[in-house]
């Protein structure tokens, strides 16, 4: 399947251009994988090494490669800490990171792979895409051995996705906007026929969309989303942006936040307020191996690392706020920690995300 999307302007879409950890000239791309075998293929070679000796083979592959390059979802002013991070830790691998919407950076795999060019190592998305990426078997299983004590339900037992992080949605409003009477408390409340024009919408919200017709049922939920249509939202891309807006009264409400940066602004002194409506929905992002990743061994060091304790989870939870698979850490964003959310699953949404995406683009009316 191939999910398209409207031409963008260059603040609200498309992608933020090529960033670079490390300082270097330029990077040729690379048509094919030069070891004529898939990652999964060559990082077979290890499977039965384990700790230092098992690190100490794939450095001396990522040597030989010099270079990571993924491509991703994460926003660019958290993953350069991450990526920096990773630079200290394995110096000699240069790192490349092209950040996209969720459908931009499908697609852009998807095009790429039907002109056999294989750029990407790593490919970080949401669950809708990231199943269908895995159908299109664009995807390497990799158990990193990392991947002990995530929480189960942000990972798959075959390896082809794991957790980095993951969204909690939150409905925003603006204080200066909202009267404290009107502040919704469920998602019924946001049905009120005084914020009809009031609200923003994302035009790529199709996971969190489908989760919450499965959860309800496809009649309920549908009839639910039809009613909100009639609020006429405006629909933009962008959740970072779309906190912005709201935070300088563009517009009154948004009801599916990312609530590390409504907390974010509210800490820099925003008018804004956010309520955790239930079920609380969360959105992974999911870190998986390249089929044809062109440096497979520096793939498999950044996820080892990624996913380990000490590794990009503590950086976005501790320095950002961001929820991530692992708990424990001293999160800058405590109030977003709940013992239970309705997550985002590949494997339910997956196999109806075509369906999910047409009816959430014909509900809203953008496409």
């Amino acid at each position: 399947m191939k999910v398209t999307s409207k031409s963008e302007t260059t603040h609200q879409r498309g992608w933020s251009g090529l960033f670079v950890v490390s300082v270097v000239v330029c990077f040729s791309l690379v048509s094919s994988s030069s070891h004529g075998k898939s990652a999964a293929e060559v990082l077979s070679a290890y499977k039965g090494l384990a700790g230092s000796q098992r690190e100490q083979k794939l450095i001396e592959g990522a040597k030989r490669e010099g270079t990571l390059i993924e491509y991703g979802i994460t926003a660019t002013d958290n993953y350069k800490r991450v990526l920096e991070e990773f630079n200290k830790k394995y110096p000699f691998i240069t790192t490349h990171y092209q950040r996209g919407g969720a459908v931009d950076t499908y697609n852009k795999i998807v095009n790429e792979a039907r002109a056999k060019t294989y750029n990407a190592d790593i490919i970080s998305l949401n669950p809708g895409q990231a199943y269908t990426i895995f159908k299109d078997g664009l995807l390497d299983p990799y158990l990193s051995p990392s991947r002990q004590g995530i929480q189960k339900e942000f990972l798959d037992k075959d390896g082809y996705w794991t957790t980095l992080h993951h969204q909690v949605v939150v409905l925003g409003y603006n204080t200066n906007k909202v009267k404290k009477d009107e502040i919704p408390k469920s998602y019924e409340d946001v049905l009120d026929p005084r914020w009809k024009g009031r609200i923003v919408m994302d035009d790529e919200d199709m996971d969190l969309f489908g989760t919450i017709v499965e959860y309800w049922g496809k009649q309920k939920g549908i009839a639910y989303f039809k009613k909100l249509a009639e609020h006429e939202p405006s629909m933009r891309r962008g959740h970072t942006f779309e906190a912005q807006l709201l935070s300088i009264g563009e517009t009154d409400m948004i009801p599916w936040l990312f609530g590390y940066r409504v907390l974010e602004l509210i800490r820099k002194g925003a008018p804004m307020g956010f309520v955790l409506l239930k079920p609380v929905l969360t959105l992974p992002t999911h870190v998986m191996l390249a089929k044809n990743a062109p440096h497979p061994h520096s793939a498999a060091l950044f996820l080892d690392w990624a996913l380990s304790r000490d590794g990009a989870m503590k950086i976005l939870a501790e320095e950002f706020g961001i929820p991530t698979a692992r708990s424990g850490y001293k999160t800058k964003s405590p109030e977003l920690e709940i013992p239970e959310y309705l997550a985002v699953d590949p494997l339910k949404i997956g196999p109806n995300f075509a369906e999910y995406t047409k009816l959430y683009c014909s509900i809203f009316r953008f496409c």
